[in-house]
C-alpha cells in the first residue's frame, strides 16, 4: 500500500512542477528580501535546493526499496522489522525534500508541503495497522495510532485552512522530537517504547538512524511551525543534520554494525555544515 502512495506523491510533485494551473498554491514570495550568505561566494538558496534534491532521491530509495543494496554498502537487510524502520527513515528524508521543493523551488504555501508529508505517514501507519504488523514486527498499535492521529490532525487543519493549523503543527513537531529523542538517547529504550518485535543485532543501529532522521526533519518542522522563514529553517535543520549525523555515523557503535561506508556517509554532515554556514552566517 505504501509504495503506490509514495509514487502518487512523486507524480503529484512532478505535476505541480509542470502545470501552470497550480498557481493558486503560490504565495507572492515566502522568502524575505534580506541579504544572506556569509560562507564565501556560495549561494545559500542553491545549496539548500541541491540538499533537498538529495534528500528526495535518497529518501525514495530507502522508502521504496529498503532491502536493496545502497550506495553506502553495509549489511544485507533481510529482517522485515529492520526493513520497515529503514523505510520510515526514507519517509523522513523525503519529508525534508518535499518541504524544500515546495517552499524554496516553487514558493508554495507551507500547508501544501505539510499536507503531502502528512499523507505519506498516514498511508504508512494505516498500512501497518491493516496488516496487523504490531503483532509481527511493530511498532505497537498504540504507536501507529498516535502517528496516524497527529498526522491526520495536521492534514485536516491544513486542508481546511483551520485557524489552529499552527498549533497542530507545533504539537506534531514536539511529538516528533520526543519520539526521535527516545531512539537517539537509547536504542534499547526506543525498541521497548515502540514495542518493536522480531528485532536482531542490527535493529539498534536502525533505531538510532531513524531517531537521527526524525530529529533532523523535526528541527525543520519546528522552525517552520514557530514562524521562521523557510530558508533559515533549512539552515537550522542543516545544523541539526551536521551534528546528529556525525554522532550517528561515527560515534554510535550500534550503527557500526550496519557496516556502512563511512567515507560516503561523511558527505552528508559535511554538505549540511556548508549549507548551514552559507544560510546562517
Amino acid at each position: 500500500m505504501t509504495k503506490p502512495v509514495i509514487l502518487q506523491v512523486l507524480a503529484f510533485l512532478a505535476a505541480m512542477h509542470l502545470s501552470s494551473a497550480m498557481a493558486p498554491f503560490k504565495r507572492p514570495s515566502m522568502l524575505p528580501a534580506i541579504p544572506r550568505g556569509g560562507a564565501g561566494p556560495l549561494d545559500p538558496t542553491a545549496l539548500a535546493k541541491v540538499l533537498g534534491g538529495a534528500f528526495l532521491i535518497q529518501g525514495a530509495q530507502f522508502a521504496l526499496a529498503p532491502k536493496m543494496d545502497t550506495l553506502y554498502g553495509g549489511m544485507e537487510v533481510v529482517n522485515d522489522c529492520n526493513a520497515k524502520i529503514l523505510r520510515r527513515v526514507g519517509l523522513t528524508a523525503m519529508n525534508m525534500g518535499v518541504h524544500i521543493y515546495c517552499l524554496l523551488f516553487k514558493g508554495y504555501d507551507l500547508k501544501v508541503s505539510t499536507t503531502i508529508n502528512m499523507f505519506m505517514w498516514m498511508a504508512d501507519a494505516i498500512s501497518s495497522l491493516l496488516n496487523n504488523e504490531s503483532e509481527t514486527i511493530g511498532p505497537s498499535k498504540a504507536g501507529d495510532v498516535s502517528i496516524l492521529a497527529f498526522n491526520s490532525m495536521v492534514a485536516y487543519s491544513a486542508l481546511n485552512d483551520a485557524p489552529w493549523f499552527g498549533t497542530a503543527l507545533k504539537s506534531h513537531a514536539i511529538f516528533c522530537l520526543v519520539s526521535a529523542l527516545s531512539c537517539l538517547v537509547s536504542p534499547s529504550l526506543g525498541i521497548k517504547l515502540w514495542d518493536i518485535k522480531g528485532d536482531d543485532e542490527l535493529t539498534p543501529g536502525c533505531i538510532t538512524c531513524i531517531g537521527c532522521s526524525i530529529a533532523n526533519v523535526s528541527t525543520l518542522l519546528a522552525s517552520l511551525a514557530w514562524g521562521v522563514d523557510p530558508l533559515t529553517a533549512v539552515g537550522h535543520a542543516c545544523v541539526a543534520t551536521a551534528i546528529l549525523d556525525v554522532k550517528t555515523f561515527f560515534f554510535a557503535p550500534e550503527v557500526d554494525k550496519l557496516g556502512f561506508n563511512k567515507a560516503l556517509l561523511g558527505i552528508w554532515p559535511c554538505f549540511a555544515a556548508v549549507t548551514a554556514a552559507s544560510i546562517l552566517m
